[in-house]
């Protein structure tokens, strides 16, 4: 099914919604933000969701934890430094718009095949009704040339997508992480592979991964032969004989193959083991970024993926049991999301002071009240190094502080992407000047069954960093 994007793009909160925002200002400044509470006061968060197209522009979700409100769409085209909202609802664009639940996250990687992009939708109505009433995750394809959204529908009824998709561009398939959140699913079956055929839309359940509990695989490696490489997520999901596998899907043999505890065991930046036994116990990929022509591809184990604070290229026509398959490539410190491979540097985000780096999740961190006795100002720094052959990867150039021309500092950023300009984009949770900008946030936690919502002193913004304007 296809959608027009300006219809798509109609407010759920009432009326027309805004469409583009040019700000040629804004070119040049090291850091410009775009606040996105502006546009719709609940979206709360982004967690990946975001790619560098090859039209040039960047595009993203914005994601929210809402009774009544669903994730946005975004593009920024930095030629015309101007950004357009594509959807602000994904409910709506997947014609679910009197459902009682909702289409709340963008919340898997974006790929790319023949012009379209590619991403999912996820459940993020986490109290009882929401979960209950959830009609099921939606892959969505949107076409850059067009502009057409084309729902590729629901994966399996009342499952969400939590949150790996992955593109084999030869065959023209797509790849999905299939969980489910209702207990009484979860106790009776498990999380699935799943593929889907591009151009009939046609849906195949490829393996029951994780049997009888939830799980989560936030990255898939889809290899030039077509096989499926993934990790499964530890940090709040346990499953059996699982301390750092890997798990691969033979396309043409159609089996699923685990090779069990190979992932590297974790080391720091100054080359010190990990040896918390709950770490290693948590190893897997918590980002992942293919090389050109598929062959091998980047991958990351650090914060909620086992301590490591390196990042390794993986090739699997090497042994992976001896540990052949994993070259080190350098010593970072700890990354999770925020990371993006653009031109030839890897950019990532994390706190100036490496320990706290290593030991504070900023997504927690964003909730602390900075009025409060409980504050410290701890600045998010972009860092990058080079992958140019013949440079050293382990000189890490600190970009500085994530702060923008107007003093706002980044407290969270968990969806980052970046292109060959040295240009570096984020969205995140930002300290705000005002509360117009602020994140108007769904108690869930706190009233789970309720309708209650506050102003959270912290807002949602889009930013572009221009480590050329430094």
């Amino acid at each position: 099914m296809l959608l027009s994007a300006s219809v798509a793009a109609l407010s759920a909160c009432g009326g027309p919604a805004p469409v583009a925002t040019e700000d040629p200002e804004g070119k040049g400044e090291r850091v410009w933000t775009l606040s996105m509470n502006k546009i719709c006061k609940e979206w709360d968060g982004q967690w990946q969701g975001m790619t560098v197209a090859s039209d040039g522009a960047c595009y993203f979700g914005s994601s929210t934890h809402s009774k009544g409100h669903g994730a946005g769409f975004h593009k920024f085209d930095p030629a015309a430094w101007r950004h357009t909202m594509l959807a602000e609802d994904m409910t709506y664009v997947c014609g679910e718009q009197d459902t009682p639940s909702q289409q709340g996250k963008v919340h898997s990687p974006v790929v790319e095949c023949d012009g379209w992009l590619y991403f999912t939708t996820h459940l993020s109505n986490y109290w009882k009704e929401g979960i209950e009433n959830y009609t099921g995750a939606h892959v969505m394809g949107y076409c850059m040339a067009t502009g057409e959204f084309r729902d590729l529908g629901i994966v399996k009824p009342r499952y969400s997508i939590y949150s790996a998709i992955g593109v084999d561009p030869v065959r023209k398939k797509l790849y999905v992480f299939v969980v489910p959140f209702l207990e009484e699913l979860y106790e009776s079956d498990g999380c699935h592979l799943y593929s889907v055929d591009i151009a009939t839309g046609e849906k195949e359940d490829l393996a029951l991964v994780v049997p009888g509990r939830k799980g989560a695989a936030f990255w898939f490696f889809v290899d030039n032969r077509g096989d499926v490489w993934f990790s499964l997520w530890k940090k709040h999901y346990d499953y059996d004989n699982d301390r750092g596998n890997l798990y691969v899907w033979r396309a043409e043999d159609k089996k699923l193959e685990t090779f069990v505890d190979v992932l590297p065991k974790g080391r720091l930046i100054d080359g010190t083991p990990v040896t918390d036994e709950t770490l290693l116990s948590q190893r897997c990929w918590t980002w992942v970024s293919p090389l050109p022509g598929r062959e091998k591809c980047y991958f990351t184990m650090g914060c909620l993926g086992g301590g490591d604070e390196r990042l390794w290229r993986f090739d699997p026509s090497k042994d992976i049991a001896s540990g052949e398959a994993f070259e080190e490539v350098a010593s970072v410190g700890s990354t999770y999301f925020e990371s993006a491979i653009g031109g030839d540097r890897f950019y990532f985000i994390q706190y100036e002071d490496l320990q706290d780096a290593r030991t504070l999740f900023s997504e927690d961190e964003r909730e602390v009240d900075p009025d409060g006795p409980g504050y410290v100002d701890r600045k998010l720094h972009l860092r990058s190094i080079s992958l140019k052959e013949g440079d050293d990867p382990n000189v890490i150039t600190d970009h500085g502080p994530v702060v923008d021309a107007e003093g706002r500092a980044a407290r969270m950023i968990m969806s980052m992407a970046a292109d060959d300009k040295g240009r570096v984009y984020t969205y995140g949770s930002w300290h705000v000047k005002s509360f117009k900008e602020a994140t108007l946030q769904y108690l869930l936690f706190e009233y789970p069954n309720g309708d209650l919502y506050r102003l959270v002193k912290r807002g949602e913004f889009f930013a572009v960093i221009d480590t050329h304007a430094e």
